[in-house]
C-alpha cells in the first residue's frame, strides 16, 4: 500500500459558502489540530478512568500573505482592521481526503466534511516577504457531506452536495 501524497488531504475556507479557497499555498506544513478534551484520573482503589469529552479542532494558517485575488482577502482585512469578532468572523470550512486523482485532467475529487467555522486573524504585518494576515480556522457545529473537485493548475474549487 502506497502512502498518500500530502495534497490528497486538503482544507478549504469560505466566508460566503459559495467561493472557496484552498488553504496552504504559503505553507510547507498545515494540520488540523484536533485538541481532544480528555481526562485521566485514578481512584483510591488504584483504578484508572478515562474520559473523552470531544474535540475543539483548529487549523493555524501561518504564514498567510495578503493577496487581493484571494476569495478570503477582503473579509480578512475587514475583520483584522476593524477588530471584529464573534459572528462577524463566521464562515465555512471543508476538509477532504481526495480518493480520486486524474493526472490527465489535472483534477482531484472526493467527499469532504463541511461545517461552519470561525476564521480569526491573529495579526497583521510581518516581515519583508509580504503583508501577513495569519489566521486560525475554528470549525464548529455539525458536519455535512459535500462533493469536492479541485483543479490543480488553477486552484479552482467546486463544491456540491454529496450523493
Amino acid at each position: 500500500m502506497a502512502k498518500l501524497d500530502r495534497n490528497r488531504n486538503m482544507y478549504f475556507a469560505s466566508f460566503n459558502g459559495t467561493e472557496y479557497e484552498a488553504l496552504g499555498r504559503d505553507n510547507d506544513d498545515l494540520s488540523k489540530d484536533l485538541n481532544p478534551d480528555t481526562e485521566t484520573s485514578k481512584n483510591v482503589l488504584g483504578e484508572t478512568t478515562f474520559k473523552h469529552n470531544g474535540y475543539e479542532p483548529s487549523v493555524s494558517v501561518d504564514p498567510y500573505y495578503a493577496d487581493s485575488e484571494s476569495v478570503l482577502y477582503e473579509k480578512l482585512v475587514e475583520i483584522a482592521l476593524e477588530e471584529k469578532y464573534g459572528e462577524d468572523t463566521k464562515g465555512y470550512f471543508i476538509e477532504v481526503f481526495f480518493d480520486q486523482a486524474d493526472a490527465k485532467a489535472g483534477t482531484m475529487t472526493g467527499t469532504g466534511k463541511k461545517r461552519a467555522a470561525y476564521i480569526v486573524p491573529q495579526s497583521t504585518g510581518g516581515d519583508t516577504s509580504g503583508v501577513g494576515i495569519p489566521f486560525t480556522v475554528n470549525p464548529v457545529g455539525p458536519m455535512t457531506d459535500v462533493q469536492v473537485t479541485y483543479q490543480i493548475a488553477t486552484r479552482e474549487v467546486t463544491v456540491s452536495p454529496a450523493g
